[in-house]
C-alpha cells in the first residue's frame, strides 16, 4: 500500500510540531524518518496510525484519504519503543490479542499465532510471560503481535533503542530481511543514523517539523542538500570550515586565515554561480582527508584515537579541529606536526547564509 502526505501539518496550540509536509512512500518500500529528539518524527508516525489527527493537510493510503478513518480500520501494525506488552499475559495471549478483539475463532487464532511466532523465532516461548524474556525476545513478541493482523502498513517507533549494541546489530538485519520477505510498506522512526542508513530504502531527514531531504542513504551521505543534513549524517561527523570563495586570475580559491585551496574550474564556477556571497562553509568527511609527510595543510595533532581497523586523528587548524580517519599503523603522537590534503572530488560547499549546498542543481 502506498502512503502520501499532502501539505500535512500538526499544531499543538501555537507549537508547530509538523509543518507542511509532502511525501510519497511506495508500495512495499521501507522508509525511515530520521532526526533528533523532538523534531516531529513520532508525531508523523502517530498521524499515519490515526492516533493524532492532522491540523491541516491530507494523508492518503493509495488513493483513499484516511484523515477521519479510525486506527482500527487502517490495516496497520505498530511496534512501540517500549514494546507495550501486557505483563500479566503469556506470549501467546499477547500475540493473539488483536485477533481476540476481532473475535477470530480459537482454532484459527492458535494456528496464526504459532505461524507468526515460528516466523519470528519465538515459537517455543508462547507459555512464558514478558518478564521471563530477553529484550530481543520481547521485541520479537511485539513484532509478532503487529504482524498477526496481516497489516498492509507496518509502523515502527524506535523498536531497537532498548537493545544492547550487539543485539541491535543483529535485529537490524533481521528486521530488514523480514520486511523484504513480507513486502509490507514500512515506516520506521529512529534518531540513530546508522539504523536509518543500513535498513531503509529511502530516508526522510526531519528537523523542526520539516523535511530537510528525502533520498536514498547514498544520496544523503554523499550529496546532502544543506548543512543540517551534512552534519547529522555521518560518523565520525563531517568537518566544517568557514572559508571565503574568491576568484583570482580566473580561478576560484577557498581561503581562510589558515588555509588556501585552489578549486577545479568546474567546481569553482558552480559554487560561484550558486552562492549569495563570498562567505561559504567547506565540508569534508574524515575519510576523505589524507595525512601526508610533505604536502598539504600544516596542522598539529591534538589527539589520536585507535578504533581497531581505523584510527581517528584530531588535528588543530587554527581555531578549528579537523577529524581524519586513517589506517594503522599510525606513528605520530600528540603535538606532532602533520600535513593534511583534501580529496577535492569529495568536498562539499554550502552557502553560509542559506545553508544550502552550492554544488547541487537547484530544485
Amino acid at each position: 500500500m502506498k502512503i502520501a502526505f499532502k501539505h500535512l501539518s500538526k499544531y499543538f496550540g501555537k507549537v508547530k510540531a509538523v509543518d507542511n509536509l509532502n511525501l510519497e512512500v511506495g508500495d512495499g518500500e521501507f522508509v525511515a524518518l530520521l532526526g533528533p529528539s523532538g523534531c516531529g518524527k513520532t508525531t508523523i508516525l502517530l498521524m499515519i496510525a490515526g492516533i493524532y489527527k492532522p491540523t491541516k493537510g491530507l494523508i492518503y493510503f493509495d488513493q483513499r484519504v484516511v484523515n477521519n478513518v479510525l486506527p482500527k480500520d487502517r490495516k496497520i501494525g505498530m511496534v512501540f519503543q517500549s514494546y507495550a506488552l501486557y505483563p500479566h499475559m503469556a506470549v501467546f495471549d499477547n500475540i493473539a490479542y488483536p485477533l481476540k478483539l476481532k473475535k477470530v475463532h480459537r482454532k484459527e487464532t492458535k494456528e496464526r499465532v504459532q505461524r507468526v511466532a515460528d516466523m519470528m523465532g519465538i515459537g517455543e516461548l508462547l507459555d512464558r510471560k514478558p518478564a521471563q524474556l530477553s529484550g530481543g525476545q520481547q521485541q520479537r513478541v511485539a513484532l509478532a503481535r503487529a504482524l498477526i493482523k496481516e497489516p498492509e502498513i507496518l509502523l515502527l517507533d524506535e523498536p531497537l533503542s532498548n537493545l544492547d549494541a550487539r543485539l541491535r546489530i543483529m535485529m537490524r538485519s533481521e528486521l530488514k530481511r523480514l520486511q523484504k520477505d513480507l513486502g509490507i510498506t514500512t515506516v520506521f522512526v529512529t534518531h540513530d543514523q546508522l539504523e536509518a542508513l543500513t535498513m531503509a530504502d529511502r530516508v526522510a531527514v526531519v528537523n523542526l517539523g520539516c523535511f530537510q531531504q528525502f533520498s536514498t542513504p547514498d544520496e544523503l551521505y554523499n550529496h546532502p542538500k544543506n548543512l543540517f543534513v551534512a552534519g547529522f549524517i555521518g560518523s565520525p561527523p563531517i568537518n566544517f570550515i568557514n572559508v571565503s570563495l574568491e576568484k583570482s586570475d580566473g580561478r576560484f580559491l577557498l581561503k581562510s586565515r589558515d588555509l588556501e585551496i585552489p578549486l577545479p574550474k568546474e567546481l569553482g564556477s558552480k559554487a560561484g554561480n550558486n552562492s549569495t556571497s563570498s562567505e561559504v562553509v567547506l565540508g569534508i568527511r574524515p575519510e576523505h582527508i589524507l595525512i601526508n609527510e610533505k604536502e598539504g595543510i600544516d596542522t598539529e595533532i591534538y589527539v589520536v584515537e585507535p578504533l581497531g581497523r581505523e584510527i581517528l586523528v584530531s588535528a588543530k587548524l587554527g581555531d578549528s579541529m579537523i577529524k581524519v580517519l586513517t589506517s594503522p599503523p599510525f606513528k605520530a603522537n600528540m603535538g606532532d606536526r602533520v600535513r593534511l590534503s583534501f580529496n577535492l572530488d569529495k568536498i562539499m560547499l554550502f552557502d553560509k547564509k542559506t545553508e544550502k549546498s552550492l554544488l547541487l542543481d537547484k530544485d
